[in-house]
């Protein structure tokens, strides 16, 4: 709850100082740039979006459970709010884990890595510290551990690369596919 409030302070007085970042949000400013895409173009972001998604899954299953051989708690089942929803609910988590990353998508690239960019000049050194803020954010959901962060790092930087390359409808498509996968595993591994 408190990195939640941090992170909405934080986005509050960029957002504030760069009311812009709003704009990306309304259906007029997404509308507009949809609409000026070709047929390539399209083929492009989802490709990229795709490609991100599944190399995200690949490497961050391949993390979790070199973590788990190695004993190294990640989450606790029992308090982790996902796991009795997913059980009970799957349609609820699906339309829970394809929501929440519009709004992840948009703080953690959309604004962080366009701000960061603007304070260094760098996108390898603002997609780097957006991916770290965006890991250890995900530690303020019930149940996590430290090692919860560790398969996030290469999930957020190959959705940082995704943002870079495709703009910020191609790092949601990544991440509501890479969200929609892990809940679908989950659901079929129970």
């Amino acid at each position: 709850m408190i990195a939640g409030i941090i992170l909405g302070l934080v986005v509050g007085r960029i957002v504030a100082f760069r009311p812009s970042h709003i704009d990306r949000l309304r259906p007029r400013f997404w509308r507009a740039a949809m609409r000026r895409m070709k047929c390539r173009d399209w083929v492009r972001l989802i490709t990229i979006a795709l490609w991100a998604a599944a190399a995200s899954l690949i490497i961050s299953a391949v993390i979790g459970g070199l973590l788990q051989r190695a004993e190294v708690p990640i989450y606790s089942p029992e308090e982790f709010p996902f796991t009795a929803i997913e059980r009970d609910y799957p349609w609820l988590v699906l339309v829970a884990v394809n929501l929440l990353p519009i709004f992840e998508e948009w703080v953690f690239r959309g604004i962080f890595i366009d701000e960061f960019v603007r304070w260094r000049g760098s996108k390898l050194l603002a997609v780097v510290l957006s991916t770290i803020i965006f890991s250890l954010f995900h530690l303020s959901n019930p149940g996590t551990y430290f090692g919860y962060v560790i398969p996030l790092i290469p999930a957020g930087l190959l959705l940082g690369f995704c943002y870079i390359k495709t703009g910020l409808g191609g790092a949601i498509i990544a991440h509501n596919t890479y969200n929609t996968f892990q809940v679908i595993i989950g659901v079929l591994m129970r």
